[in-house]
């Protein structure tokens, strides 16, 4: 429960907390939201357009000095694994929308389900594999590839 700083109202204690933690819970459950997943250039690894859904950041330690040094935080290819600094307009702009085909998992259980997804998002039309933010399933994209240059 985020509240802005300068209120007066206090965070609910013993049962209060735990009714408020549940139904967070249920709302978050019935309504997921979905995680950001950028659509990048992959230009040292693989060399395509690939969904980064992740970051890396390694931390130097350099006990001497009583120093700790911390690079930018680099986004991670999802299929090469290979971890590149973000840049000023680096992400690739979303021009076709997508319907997911992955199978959600059940509420219980580690098996997926029957039905589909169906969530709609955007994509771009150059990217090689296509990440539900939903739902975390891969797939491969359903748009046309651009015609190649001669």
């Amino acid at each position: 429960m985020v509240e802005p700083s300068g209120t007066e109202q206090r965070e609910p204690t013993g049962w209060a907390f735990v009714r408020m933690m549940v139904r967070e819970f249920v709302h978050e459950w019935r309504h997921p939201t979905p995680f950001p997943v950028r659509y990048l250039r992959c230009d040292d690894g693989c060399g395509r357009v690939t969904p980064h859904s992740s970051i890396q950041r390694i931390y130097t330690l350099r006990v001497a000095e009583r120093e700790v040094a911390a690079p930018p935080a680099e986004a991670v290819c999802d299929e090469c694994r290979h971890a590149q600094p973000r840049t000023v307009g680096d992400e690739i702009t979303a021009d076709v929308t997508v319907t997911c085909t992955g199978h959600p998992f059940r509420r219980f259980g580690s098996k997926r389900s029957r039905r589909t997804c169906g969530q709609q998002f955007a994509v771009p039309g150059t990217a090689s594999s296509v990440l539900c933010p939903w739902r975390a399933t891969s797939q491969p994209n359903p748009a046309p590839p651009p015609p190649a240059n001669r």
